[in-house]
This record gives C-alpha cells, sequence and structure tokens, in this order.
C-alpha cells in the first residue's frame, strides 16, 4: 500500500470516529475501554480473514498482521464475548415484526386502509369473538415471545397507544427503541456498520454490476439554513413512503421457516454536514497527500 494512500485512510479513519467518540466522551467511556475494544476488532478480523484463506488463526499469525502482541492475541481469543446482545435482538425483532404485521395484514386493517385498534385479545369483546386482537397479532408474527411484554414495550416506547377503552392503537410502522438502551445502542452500531460495510465492498469491487447501491442526494451550493425545517418534512414524508413500499415488497416474499436466506435491507438518513469536522478532514487529506507523494 502506497504511504499516500495508508496516510488518507489514516486521516478518514480519524474522520469516521469523531462522532463515535463524542458518544463514548459523552457517556463515560475513556480512551483505554475505547482502544481495547479497537484491539479486539483487530483481532477477530484479522482471525476471520486468517480462517477464510485456509490458514491456521494462531496468535503469532494474528501479531504478525495486526502488531498486537502474541499474548494479548491469546488473551482477547479466549476472553468471552460479552458484547452479544441476544436478548435486545429478540426485542427488536419482535416489536419491528409485530408493527410490520399490523400495518399490512388484511386482517388487521380496515376501511381504507386504516390500521384497526385492537383488543388485547379476542375474548376481551363481550359477543365478538371474531375480532383478531393483539394477542393473536403477537402468536401470528412472534411466536414464542409473551404477547404481554411486547404489548408493554411497544406502549412504553410510545410506538402503541393505550387508549384506556379496552383497545390500543398502532402509532408508527417503526419500532424505535428508547434512547441510549441496550436495544437503541445494537441499533446504532447495526446501521453504522451496516452503511460501512456496503461502502467497504463498494470500494473492493470495481465492476458496477457488482456493487450495491449506495447513492447521495444534496445541495450543489447548500440549502438556505431557513429552509432546512421544510427539507426535513419534505424527506420524512417522501421517506416514509418510500420504506412503506419497500417493506411491503420485502413481507411479501419473507416467510419463517424459509432455507438459504440473507438477511437485507435498505437504509436512508438526513445529513447536514459538520463543518469542523469537514475542514479538518480536508486539511489533512490534502497535507497529507500531496506531502507523501514527493
Amino acid at each position: 500500500m502506497g504511504q499516500s494512500v495508508k496516510h488518507n485512510l489514516l486521516a478518514a479513519f480519524r474522520y469516521l470516529l469523531r462522532p463515535l467518540v463524542r458518544i463514548a466522551i459523552r457517556n463515560g467511556i475513556a480512551y483505554p475501554d475505547f482502544a481495547g475494544m479497537v484491539q479486539d476488532a483487530y483481532v477477530n478480523v484479522a482471525a476471520a480473514q486468517l480462517k477464510a484463506a485456509a490458514r491456521d488463526p494462531t496468535p503469532d499469525a494474528i501479531s504478525i498482521m495486526t502488531e498486537v502482541s502474541s499474548d494479548d492475541v491469546r488473551e482477547l481469543l479466549l476472553s468471552p464475548n460479552d458484547a452479544k446482545l441476544g436478548e435486545a435482538e429478540q426485542k427488536i425483532n419482535a416489536a419491528a415484526r409485530v408493527l410490520v404485521g399490523w400495518h399490512t395484514d388484511r386482517e388487521y386493517i380496515g376501511p381504507y386502509g386504516l390500521v384497526r385498534d385492537l383488543p388485547f385479545a379476542r375474548t376481551d369483546v363481550p359477543g365478538k369473538r371474531d375480532i383478531r386482537g393483539f394477542v393473536e397479532l403477537a402468536q401470528r408474527y412472534c411466536q414464542g415471545y409473551p404477547p404481554q411484554v411486547l404489548l408493554d414495550e411497544l406502549v412504553r416506547t410510545a410506538c402503541v397507544q393505550d387508549l384506556g377503552n379496552g383497545f390500543y392503537r398502532a402509532l408508527t410502522r417503526s419500532y424505535v427503541p428508547e434512547q441510549l438502551s441496550a436495544e437503541s445502542i445494537r441499533r446504532f452500531a447495526q446501521v453504522v456498520h451496516n452503511v460501512i460495510e456496503t461502502l467497504e465492498l463498494n470500494l473492493r469491487r470495481s465492476d458496477s454490476g457488482l456493487r450495491r447501491v449506495e447513492r447521495t442526494v444534496f445541495a450543489d451550493y447548500g440549502l438556505p439554513r431557513e429552509a432546512l425545517g421544510a427539507f426535513d418534512k419534505y424527506i420524512r414524508d417522501r421517506g416514509q413512503i418510500f420504506a412503506d413500499d419497500i417493506d411491503n415488497w420485502l413481507s411479501a416474499r419473507s416467510y419463517e421457516g424459509q432455507q438459504d436466506t440473507v438477511q437485507t435491507g435498505i437504509g436512508f438518513y438526513h445529513y447536514v454536514v459538520n463543518e469542523e469536522d469537514e475542514r479538518d478532514f480536508g486539511k489533512t487529506l490534502r497535507v497529507e497527500g500531496v506531502k507523501d507523494e514527493k
């Protein structure tokens, strides 16, 4: 790797880390803890690459690739993976599935496509045993997950409203967990990871037909600051329509028990450039890139 490429990549990593470090500092994560996780990532990625190349991922081999000491590599490989949040992931998936079912399943949609308010269970409505409730919805889309626990979570996160008359109303189609809960942290990490994973894959693939879709639309000459609110509302409205269309397409083709599946989807976000970070990144790229090519 040329020195200019190496230095520019380091400048890019520094730029990428700034918002992550802001989150870390705000939540009491000091440099040694953060550095430890970076070291762990180096060791695990190197081990995976060695396995993919049919090589034995020994501590010495990993140490040569990463320049992490063999003793530290050995300790990291033997340490338990405390970052696994299986319970949080289960809660996210269950909540998301039940909300999608509530908005797309014809048995839970009333006239004109409006989402119906539901009782907790069909037996809660005297004389109307044919009315399906939240229990039946949860059993259809989240089998094995306690309906009451799931409903409590949706009410707690303001995705569902308790109307006070025995019925519940879906307020949103998307499950957004509480800020800085285990669920929200996992969701944040997955979104950032998936974006970077797509970009990393596209950097490796020269054939455009093998690249994943990645598009950015921006104002060539900037947007008047007073128009930012209107733009935010516009993309929320249009983005929800787009998200619903994609969600419907995926829901029609995704069934429990299918074989040979791949976890896939799309994500989109609204950004406003952090000018201080941008200036620093541009300056670092120019200085390092020019200097190292001399």
